[in-house]
């Protein structure tokens, strides 16, 4: 299947960025292989966002947000992301 091939992609997206940007992953599978290919093996639960939607550390510092694939509506990925903003965060003007 295309799973596991977009899984290694994302890692390697993820991997590849600048510092250690935060990840969001919807799907248990999805979310086990972004995680092994990112050599991380532990997560820390830090709390919900949402009903299903949980914020975790990793021992390297990174922000990991899990979520079944079947949970949410269609404004849990935008509630994620707001979640995610630095404190103080504005965005720019249009």
């Amino acid at each position: 299947t295309e799973a596991p091939r977009l899984s290694r992609a994302l890692a390697t997206l993820a991997a590849a960025a600048p510092g250690r940007p935060d990840l969001v992953l919807t799907g248990g599978e999805t979310a086990r292989r972004v995680l092994d290919a990112l050599g991380i093996t532990e997560l820390h639960p830090a709390g919900e966002i949402h009903h299903g939607a949980v914020r975790s550390h990793s021992r390297e510092g990174r922000t990991v947000v899990t979520r079944p694939g079947s949970y949410g509506d269609d404004h849990s990925l935008l509630t994620i992301a707001r979640s995610l903003r630095p404190a103080g965060y504005r965005p720019a003007p249009d």
